[in-house]
């Protein structure tokens, strides 16, 4: 109306506003490319330089390893790579404790891992100088592990803010040892090893017990470390810093061992390095059981798994020993598991499968003496099948047992397929089986349960009997699994306090009959006549008499005979 009123500008609209967008909250602004210059101060910030640096000094002993015109002699070329990697790892320690006491914390903690890194490295050097001259060998040994000592003492004395605690340099200084003596000890029985790629001789067993037992015996130092707690906001001061160094040495003392059998031309079999991955397993296992975090937890269930897998690195021909030893000890760690645990099932299937695991590594003629013709995969299938039908037992389904029964029967006739009675064995099985667990049934729930069982009992007396008559039964035979029903029966029934489905022990009861009946019935067949006739009159005698005694009991009602004779002679009186 008022023509001098300032005219407000129309509102901006965006193009495609958001339709969650509250009212009256400006739209985020659209994420730009980050600039080349950016990525390359993160990649500043991470300092390669130094990585870039170490592996340029392998790198660089590599090639003059390998380079005969720089140095003629091949001990001048290890002097000169055994002097670059201590000369190189004093500065990374100086540089260390430089960096430390102006407080950059990343690059002081970046240097003392490279350091953890390469502090064995210099030992892979000295196995190669034991070929060549074994006093060099000595000297360089000795004077490395000197160096090594004090380039930690100085780490431990001058950074402090190092998480680098007593529990973790004891284990240290065990592998340090132990990279010391290494190059020796194989330069000792080097000498007396003939030929390459043995299986025998006093050398071949060093190292089969440097693989088998040393490295998984100082694997295991690990469980002595130090927990993860915190130690401090810093880098350096970091958790799991002792186990990352720990990890490191393992690694390095790994590789020193492969580039011995390397160079003495031993065979790394799988075998051997099975021991060495069930330690770790474990270990693993046993660190994450002192957190109560829920990642810990699922962690720690988790890591129960693999170590039943581990015994299979030693499936080759000459592993069967180390074999059923991992199986054997896996065994016995998941018994304390479930003795321990309130709810061990998920171990409890672990358990199975470790035994499983020890049997089929038994020696096949073992397996055949129990029953001839078995082998490691038949043994492995029965095992399954036998891990199946007991946790079908664990159930209440008569549909269910009678699976159970069939794979059970299948299973018996397979293991013992070359015996005359497999099959009569296999048919006792598995309604030996389908009985005993209709005792756990329900029949309100389960319609013509009780005709099942019936009819089970009736085929299992019917089978028993058929049994007895072919030449590949005997009278004892069935009264095992008729005792065994029978006692299983009564256990059972006396637990509940009440006694009911008769079926069962009568089928069981006429079973155990069945091999003696089959006796006396073959018995009476080849008697006289004459012989049979007296019997029978003395049998019929008996049966009568018995029929006279209990008359006033089965026909009360009967007005024409005498069933009680005391009150008919009060009658006549």
């Amino acid at each position: 109306m008022n023509g001098h009123d300032p005219v407000s500008p129309p509102p901006i609209i965006a193009a495609n506003p958001s339709s969650d967008m509250p009212p009256g909250r400006p739209l985020p602004e659209p994420a730009l490319p980050k600039p080349f210059s950016w990525w390359l101060r993160k990649l500043f910030a991470c300092n390669p330089f130094y990585l870039v640096s170490a592996a340029l000094l392998l790198f660089g002993c590599y090639r003059v390893s390998l380079d005969a015109p720089f140095l003629n002699l091949e001990s001048a070329r290890l002097l000169f790579n055994f002097t670059s990697v201590q000369l190189y790892e004093i500065l990374l320690v100086f540089t260390a404790i430089f960096l430390a006491r102006r407080r950059l914390w990343y690059d002081s903690t970046l240097l003392a891992g490279l350091e953890n890194l390469l502090v064995f490295v210099p030992f892979i050097l000295i196995s190669q100088a034991a070929l060549i001259d074994s006093q060099m060998a000595l000297a360089m040994s000795l004077t490395g592990g000197a160096i090594a000592v004090l380039r930690f003492g100085s780490l431990k004395r001058f950074f402090i803010q190092l998480n680098l605690p007593g529990r973790l340099l004891v284990p240290g200084f065990v592998l340090l040892a132990l990279n010391v003596a290494l190059p020796l000890i194989y330069r000792h029985f080097g000498e007396t090893k003939i030929g390459i790629h043995i299986d025998s001789g006093p050398a071949y067993v060093m190292n089969e017990y440097t693989w088998l037992l040393i490295l998984p015996a100082v694997l295991a130092l690990a469980n002595f470390l130090p927990r993860p707690n915190a130690a401090g906001t810093l880098l350096s001061q970091h958790r799991w810093l002792p186990t990352g160094l720990f990890a490191l040495w393992i690694t390095v003392t790994g590789v020193h061992l492969y580039s011995l059998d390397y160079i003495y031309q031993f065979d790394l079999r799988g075998e051997l390095l099975a021991p060495a991955v069930w330690v770790l397993a474990w270990t693993g296992w046993l660190r994450c059981s002192g957190h109560a975090t829920v990642w810990a937890g699922r962690l720690k269930y988790a890591l129960t798994f693999p170590p039943v897998l581990i015994p299979l690195f030693a499936t080759s021909p000459g592993g069967q020993k180390t074999f059923l030893i991992l199986a054997a000890l896996n065994i016995a760690v998941y018994c304390g598991i479930c003795l321990r645990q309130r709810q061990p099932q998920y171990v409890r299937h672990l358990l199975f499968a470790s035994v499983l695991m020890f049997v089929a590594g038994l020696p096949e003629i073992w397996l055949q003496s129990v029953a001839p013709g078995l082998n490691r995969a038949g043994c492995i299938a029965a095992g399954v099948m036998a891990y199946t039908v007991v946790w079908i037992m664990r159930s209440r389904n008569p549909r269910l047992a009678i699976l159970g029964s069939i794979i059970l029967g299948s299973t018996v006739t397979s293991l013992f397929s070359n015996h005359a009675g497999a099959g009569y064995w296999a048919f006792q099985s598995g309604l030996v089986f389908l009985l005993l667990h209709s005792l756990r049934w329900n029949d309100a729930e389960h319609q013509g349960a009780n005709i099942v069982r019936m009819v089970a009992g009736l085929v299992w007396v019917m089978q028993s009997l058929v049994w007895m008559h072919s030449d590949a039964g005997q009278f004892w035979m069935p009264f095992i699994p008729g005792a065994l029903v029978l006692g299983i029966y009564s256990v059972v029934q006396i637990g509940r306090g009440r006694w009911s489905l008769f079926s069962v022990p009568a089928a069981a009861a006429l079973v155990m009959l069945s091999g003696p009946a089959c006796g006396t019935a073959e018995g009476v067949r080849t008697m006289p006549p004459g012989l049979l006739a007296v019997m029978g009159s003395f049998l019929l005698f008996g049966l009568g008499t018995a029929a006279a005694l209990t008359r006033h009991y089965w026909q009360r009602n009967d007005p024409g005979l005498e069933a009680n004779p005391s009150k008919t002679t009060t009658r006549h009186g």
